[in-house]
Formats: C-alpha cells, structure tokens, sequence
C-alpha cells in the first residue's frame, strides 16, 4: 500500500475509533511511524484528509449501485444494496457521526456533499425505475411518492448512526443491523414479491 493510502486507512481508522477533532495530523503521522513532513506531503491538513476519505466513499458508492446490465435486478439485488449501504455508513461512520459538524466547518466539503447528494436522488430514482420494470418493486401511484421515499431511505442511512449514538446507545455493528431492518421495512411497501 502505499504511503497516500496508508495515510487515508490510517486516519479512515482512528476517525472511526475516537472522531476527527482527537486526532490532529501529527497523531496520524506518529500511528503510522512517519514524519510529519512526509504525510504533509501527501495531504496539507486534516480537512485534505478528511476530504479525500469522502472521496474515496463517493467512488465506492458508485461501484455499488451500478447493477449488473446482463439481467434483471432482483430482490435479492435490492437487499444487498441495503446492506451494502449500512457497510459502508459502518466503514466510514465517522462521517456519519460527524456529518454536519464536518460540512458546517468545510464549504467545500459541503459544496461536494450536496452534489453528490443531488446525484445520488435521481440516481435513486433510476434505481427505483429499475426495479419497477423487473416487477421487484411496484411503481408508487403518486409519483412524489419515489421523491418522499427516496428521502426517508437518505435520512435513515445518513441519520441512523447519529440517531443511535444520541439515544445511548453502544454503536455497534448490531445497531447497523437494525439500520438495514428499518430500511427494508420502509421499503416493504413497494415490494411484490417476498421471495429471494
């Protein structure tokens, strides 16, 4: 791996355990056992890290809701995008235990954030399509419905973490778990059929 990647893991790693404002970038430098020196050139600061770890989940989400193309998505396909979806808010939940502190602090950041954001709606809604016309989902009568269903499933997988953490509750891998039920419950509506 390495030394930018290692950097990114590295602090991907301590952000998860204890939260960006512990850890200043001579922290991540000495948990790798490199100068300081060395990891600024590689990031500037903190906020280039923590941009570039956003980045990073951005690409990622885009290998995961590309479906395949040679078949029609199934329901076990929209299960393991709900899944996948509480991987990774787990892989990076920092940023999902952070999330408006970070943006608020970062206007860039945000200006990103709310981008991508954007696109991951109507990206919703081509997935939605999708799923409709293999006869996974049933096309809602009201067609706002997709636009309000589309923003619950964002609120739970952006919020869920937060929501957990606010209740005193351990945030663990069994709340993600009860992050995935919740989705698919939101969902259960639109389901035709049951079976995987």
């Amino acid at each position: 791996m390495k030394t930018r990647e290692r950097i990114l893991a590295t602090a991907q790693r301590l952000f998860n355990e204890s939260g960006t404002a512990a850890f200043s970038t001579n922290h991540i430098a000495d948990a790798m056992g490199i100068s300081p020196g060395n990891l600024y050139y590689h990031f500037r600061n903190k906020e280039a890290i923590i941009r570039a770890l956003f980045e990073q989940q951005f690409a990622r989400w885009d290998e995961l809701y590309t479906l395949p193309d040679d078949r029609l998505p199934t329901l076990a396909d929209l299960q393991q995008l709900v899944r996948a979806t509480f991987v990774m808010s787990w892989d990076y939940r920092f940023m999902y235990r952070e999330l408006i502190v970070l943006l608020r602090r970062d206007e860039q950041l945000q200006r990103r954030w709310v981008a991508i954001r954007a696109r991951g709606f109507a990206g919703f809604r081509e997935l939605v399509d999708l799923f409709v016309a293999a006869d996974v989902l049933r096309a809602p009568a009201d067609p706002t419905a997709v636009t309000r269903l589309a923003e619950l499933c964002w609120l739970i997988s952006e919020f869920w973490l937060a929501s957990v953490e606010v209740s005193g509750e351990a945030v663990d891998a069994a709340q993600m778990e009860r992050g995935i039920a919740l989705m698919l419950q939101v969902l259960d509506p639109f389901i035709i059929s049951q079976t995987v």
